[in-house]
């Protein structure tokens, strides 16, 4: 006598490329909480958020410590090169994600650990076939491992300005500091944003073309380090500041930013700046599509 089995039925459904793209970005995004260290190391890239929220709470007397230079600096005007140091001015909550230090040390810890060995660790692992199958394409892949990547690193170099500009105008007394850092600052917030995209996508790239996660880490950091001690040595040697910003990795992006929002700055080079990010992406974006070659890669 038979019995039933009481199998449930299978129900097939097609999945957009939305839904099997983002598990692999949130487990790239969150892929740097896995480890003690990590959680350690993404803290740490918050100390110089955790340093300008208390000179803002400092000012704004929620916290009496301090000089009382720094306690009566609201409402006193400051040249142009000190602007940062007043919230008065947006470049105040932009200007420790632009400048190299501390922007760039922080920057470069974060995604050396995340963006720059995220293809790479994978290849290494031979997870890439496992992900192909099950109907992620290779420029699927890389795009989920870029959104990945993106989003923990736009919650560093976008979230902490945004935290602290919105804490500064809800401490304000009325609505002026916002309207006088408004217009600046969201248009240099839209350009951070558009910034770590292109900075994150430039690293994906790299580890996509890269022949191992530690050769991928080495040329990160001399995209980052070494650019900006080429370009520092040539425009201190000739004499023309404006080099830095157009032979620097990093310095092209600040300057990008800082004139999108017309915010203080030395002599640059814009159009170079542009050209220097636009030729490494299109660059690492070739070598990373010859790496990734379907026929190659199921060989």
């Amino acid at each position: 006598m038979s019995q039933s089995l009481h199998y449930r039925p299978l129900a097939c459904q097609r999945i957009t490329g939305y839904r099997r793209l983002w598990p692999l970005a949130r487990q790239e995004m969150l892929s740097v909480f896995r480890s003690k260290w990590g959680v350690a190391l993404y803290l740490f890239c918050l100390l110089p958020a955790l340093a300008r929220l208390t000179m803002l709470m400092i000012m704004f007397g929620v916290i009496e410590f301090g000089p009382p230079s720094l306690r009566n600096r609201l409402g006193q005007s400051v040249p142009d090169g000190m602007a940062f140091l007043s919230p008065e001015h947006a470049s105040f909550y932009l200007h420790d994600m632009l400048e190299a230090r501390p922007g760039m040390i922080f920057f470069l810890l974060l995604t050396t650990l995340v963006v720059a060995r995220s293809v790479a660790r994978d290849r290494a692992t031979n997870a890439l076939e496992l992900y192909w199958t099950r109907g992620i394409s290779p420029w699927g892949y890389v795009f989920a491992k870029w959104w990945g990547g993106f989003l923990i690193t736009a919650s560093v170099t976008v979230g902490t300005p945004l935290l602290l500009w919105v804490t500064a105008t809800l401490l304000a007394d009325d609505y002026t500091l916002l309207q006088a850092t408004a217009p600046q600052f969201l248009l240099g917030l839209a350009g951070m944003l558009l910034l770590t995209a292109v900075w994150t996508m430039i690293g994906t790239f790299v580890s996509a073309s890269a022949s191992s996660a530690n050769a991928a880490m080495v040329v990160w950091c001399m995209l980052l380090v070494g650019t900006r001690a080429v370009g520092g040595i040539l425009s201190g040697i000739l004499h023309e500041r404006e080099l830095m910003s157009c032979l620097s990795f990093w310095e092209a992006g600040g300057v990008i930013v800082r004139s999108l929002a017309d915010l203080p700055q030395e002599r640059v080079w814009l159009g170079g700046a542009i050209a220097t990010l636009s030729t490494l992406l299109v660059v690492t974006g070739l070598l990373a599509r010859r790496r990734l070659a379907i026929g190659e890669a199921l060989q």
